[in-house]
């Protein structure tokens, strides 16, 4: 077997964020790195790293057959022309374009990264519903094919994956998430000074209880006017659950309390200012901005779902409250931001879950050892 790899992503946004450091690491390992996503003006700084980059005209979500198929023939003719032996496809939707674009070459090795089940998974109207069924058949039937190991972040999918696309459980592998490097994210003293300031960090979509997390905390704030929420992230227009910009302004406009910070480039000088890090979410596979607040040493405030309780432990580091209960999520951000010896005690609990086996060593040294050992 050659040593050349293919990463599938979305989108080169999301490859710098979650995938970067074990691309680097297995260049140094001696591995030749391509890299195919789509180009929204970061593939030209992945280039720069030494790896070989492709961009595709993907688009996320499954709208149009005709973009479907051409991004499967696309994604074969990056193939043909990198002679790779190895794709790493993260996403269902890479994951599902990479097993078409293989279908008649045994040859190439697929590592199906899922990072969570995604929007399509989650909502509930009847067009997802079919697609879903669909993808999930196409799964279920590649799954069983001797090319393929899936990566998955936490246990309920890897139960999931095992339980309903019938994978066997020799070819699920856990790795938990993308890691956090806990050198560059280092524990930082929380602040002494008021408001406390809550801090989400996502894109600001409706799977991510953005719209929860704005009720309850108007009703926290209500009852506590030494709290502040800060949103951290884009609003990715491209997901079917986003918040739109001008829903966004209507929500926040003439309110003190809540500031929409957008994109930062170092996410260590949102976490120095904050107190407590929130992610009301859906689902996950391990959400990476958790990770990053536990490494600063942060109390969190997330939901009772998979991949949030991976990282967030009920009355250990965390609150863990139910997916859209508007309630039990203000009593937790009331309860945290009056306690400072719960939020300290909770902090270092953070910190140490994330030095077990969620660091970016760990990680790298997991995936490393699953490609040299793909049989």
């Amino acid at each position: 077997m050659n040593n050349k790899i293919l990463f599938l992503v979305t989108e080169d946004w999301y490859f710098i964020s979650h995938r970067l450091p074990l691309a680097i690491a297995l260049k140094k390992n001696g591995f030749e790195v391509s890299v195919a996503c789509k180009d929204t003006g970061k593939l030209e700084q992945i280039n720069s790293y030494g790896f070989n980059c492709y961009n595709l005209k993907i688009n996320r979500g499954y709208s149009s057959l005709f973009k479907v198929i051409k991004s499967i023939i696309e994604i074969k003719k990056v193939i043909n022309i990198s002679n790779i032996s190895i794709i790493h496809a993260v996403s269902i939707q890479s994951i599902v374009l990479a097993l078409f674009a293989t279908l008649f070459n045994k040859n190439i090795k697929i590592v199906a990264a899922i990072t969570g089940l995604g929007s399509l998974f989650l909502t509930k109207n009847i067009k997802s519903r079919i697609i879903k069924y669909i993808i999930k058949l196409f799964l279920i039937l590649n799954f069983q094919r001797n090319n393929i190991k899936v990566i998955v972040q936490n246990r309920d999918d890897k139960k999931f994956v095992n339980k309903s696309l019938l994978c066997k459980n020799n070819k699920i592998i856990i790795i938990r998430g993308s890691g956090v490097n806990i050198k560059h994210h280092y524990v930082q003293p929380e602040p002494n000074y008021s408001p406390i300031i809550i801090s989400f960090v996502g894109r600001l979509i409706k799977d991510k209880g953005i719209e929860y997390l704005l009720e309850a905390f108007k009703l926290a704030y209500k009852k506590n006017k030494n709290i502040k929420l800060l949103l951290v992230g884009n609003l990715d227009n491209d997901n079917v659950s986003s918040l739109g910009i001008s829903e966004l302004n209507n929500i926040i406009k003439n309110d003190n309390s809540i500031e929409y910070i957008g994109e930062i480039e170092d996410i260590r000088e949102i976490w120095k200012i904050s107190h407590i890090a929130i992610l009301p979410s859906k689902r996950e596979g391990l959400p990476k901005s958790l990770l990053e607040a536990a490494a600063a040493g942060r109390a969190i405030i997330t939901t009772d779902v998979p991949g949030c309780r991976e990282i967030a432990l009920n009355n250990v580091n965390a609150k863990l409250v139910k997916f859209n209960d508007v309630n039990q999520l203000m009593i937790a951000i009331l309860y945290l931001s009056i306690n400072h010896k719960i939020r300290k005690s909770y902090g270092l609990k953070s910190r140490e879950l994330v030095e077990s086996d969620m660091s970016e060593n760990v990680v790298i040294e997991n995936t490393l050892s699953l490609y040299k050992n793909f049989n």
